[in-house]
């Protein structure tokens, strides 16, 4: 999940044409208004309406919440688009409060605008070219709308982008509703009707950011506020202080085995790699009560069961009730894995055979009581071992030392099927990481086989510290020297694996790979390896 620009969330669907275009009827309003309560201001959505809490890095942005109305079905040239129509509410404060460097001098600053962020998020979009301008008073605010209108790119399918915008005393509040330019007059009818419900009301305290120092008690106090400014939803504390459950579900037993198998994943996690005495970050991992609700928070479609964002760093997941519960617990583990060793060894990134390998081997973790199994196979579409023995039977498999060296487009694209890089990268961990416990006969292990992974990470680790060490010392020498004898400005310290060019990642990768695999034989462990897999697994 990264950051770059999206096709106005419009996902091409391969659906027969009969499927219909947009449906004509009249949009009416809800019958409850959404409320902020933090900012001081309400109003009706659409009926039907479904708020979704913003994700961390929309919330940056200035997003309060996307409100989704409908799914539309819009065709073209023989092929079937998926929209939803939605509002999405934005709050964009001055620009010096936002930024954080508004100076004593400073008499007021424009507010941000929200063309300019629009234009970045959505492809087409120009910011400096509405259709419509226009003052309107509302409830004795002085409101501004306005309208963009643009094609789908690629297509001749209109699509409009209608804002009200409402200057209050501390920010401006903008209400965006999005939705087909085929049915404007209705659409923007019902727009027009929603926004005149805006009005202001009182405003509650509101808990403050929480800095890095806080406590578990402080982190969950502001997540329980935060996810309660959503309808349906709270936060969730878990018995380890190590994870807080962002949550719409509402079957408990469910959440339960939820936080049941996150604890005792991390347990795992911590026996292979083990934290230093200070390693006390908390993971936020959000649980979508249904899966419609889920692809509409994180802007996926089918065959996504969970991710971890490292921007966000947040775990997201939903309640697989009505496909396998097994298969959420399974991807629960598998990105969980992601979550911990992000935070665990500094944001570096490594290769995807260490990544998806071990993401895979603890997603196929069985608790039994006390007790964790290791199995071979995961639920559902996650099972790699009839893939990787078949890939074996018909020779598809990419040689080990090629695979293990690949980057992550070459790892994704290795194929035959869009799974065999995940089969192969689970079996070859699978190996080390049992040989390593004791559970691979000596036909098919050598001793080296088990300082592979430690030697690998350790590598890894160390590369990615001073990298990031360098850069912080230059960004402190260059503040300097502009600042010439005065005072030098504040730096920004955060230094994570977003700020190393490729050339530098790749000569941390090379180096970890030397320090691990450079030390065995790769012909001997391929020949052990597939040996393994054929007369073992």
């Amino acid at each position: 999940m990264d950051d770059r620009r999206l096709p106005v969330r419009l996902a091409l669907a391969i659906l027969a044409t009969s499927l219909l275009i947009t449906p004509t009827w009249g949009q009416k309003l809800a019958r409850k208004y959404f409320e902020e309560n933090r900012y001081g201001f309400s109003f009706k959505p659409l009926e039907d309406a479904q708020a979704i809490p913003p994700q961390p890095e929309a919330e940056k942005r200035g997003a309060i919440a996307r409100i989704s109305c409908k799914k539309l079905l819009l065709n073209y040239e023989g092929r079937t688009y998926s929209m939803d129509a939605d509002i999405t509410v934005w709050r964009l404060p001055d620009l010096a409060v936002s930024s954080g460097d508004k100076s004593e001098d400073d008499e007021g600053s424009a507010r941000q605008e929200l063309g300019e962020l629009l234009e970045k998020i959505y492809i087409g979009l120009d910011a400096d070219a509405y259709t419509i301008d226009e003052p309107k008073k509302i409830k004795k605010i002085e409101a501004r709308h306005r309208r963009w209108e643009w094609d789908l790119p690629g297509t001749q399918i209109p699509i409009i982008m209608d804002v009200w915008s409402f200057p209050l005393e501390d920010a401006d509040i903008h209400l965006a509703y999005f939705f087909p330019g085929e049915d404007e007059k209705k659409w923007g009818k019902a727009a027009e009707r929603s926004a005149k419900t805006f009005k202001e009301i009182e405003r509650t305290a509101s808990a403050e950011s929480v800095g890095k120092n806080a406590s578990y008690a402080e982190l969950l106090a502001f997540h329980e506020e935060d996810a309660q400014r959503i309808e349906g939803w709270r936060a969730l504390p878990t018995p380890s202080e190590k994870f807080i459950i962002k949550t719409s579900a509402t079957n408990q037993r469910f959440l339960d085995e939820v936080i049941e198998r996150l604890e005792r994943s991390r347990e795992l996690y911590e026996r292979d790699f083990p934290p230093s005495k200070d390693f006390d970050h908390v993971s936020i991992v959000r649980v979508c009560g249904t899966e419609e609700e889920f692809h509409k928070y994180g802007g996926t479609s089918g065959g996504v069961a969970g991710w971890f964002n490292p921007k966000s760093t947040e775990l997201v997941i939903y309640d697989a009730v009505n496909i396998n519960r097994n298969m959420t617990y399974a991807v629960m583990s598998h990105e969980a894995f992601h979550q911990y060793c992000h935070f665990l060894f500094e944001e570096s990134e490594a290769h995807r055979w260490f990544d998806e390998g071990h993401g895979d081997y603890y997603g196929a973790a069985e608790f039994k009581g006390r007790k964790v199994e290791i199995n071979t196979k995961m639920p559902a579409g996650l099972n790699r071992l009839d893939e990787i023995k078949k890939m074996l039977r018909e020779e598809t498999y990419a040689p080990v030392e090629k695979h293990l060296n690949f980057n992550h487009r070459e790892w994704q694209t290795q194929g035959p099927s869009n799974v065999s890089c995940y089969a192969q990268s689970w079996s070859i961990v699978y190996m080390l990481r049992q040989g390593m416990l004791g559970n691979v006969s000596s036909k098919y292990w050598k001793p080296e086989y088990a300082e592979i992974i430690p030697a690998y990470v350790e590598t890894l680790h160390s590369g990615y510290k001073e990298a990031y060490a360098e850069i912080l010392a230059e960004r402190k020498k260059e503040r300097e020297e502009e600042a010439d004898g005065q005072s030098a400005p504040l730096v920004k310290e955060k230094v994570n694996r977003f700020d190393l060019d490729d050339d530098q990642k790749e000569e941390i990768w090379k180096a970890s790979m030397k320090a691990s695999w450079g030390q065995i034989d790769f012909d001997q462990f391929q020949e052990d390896w597939l040996r393994f897999i054929d007369d073992e697994l």
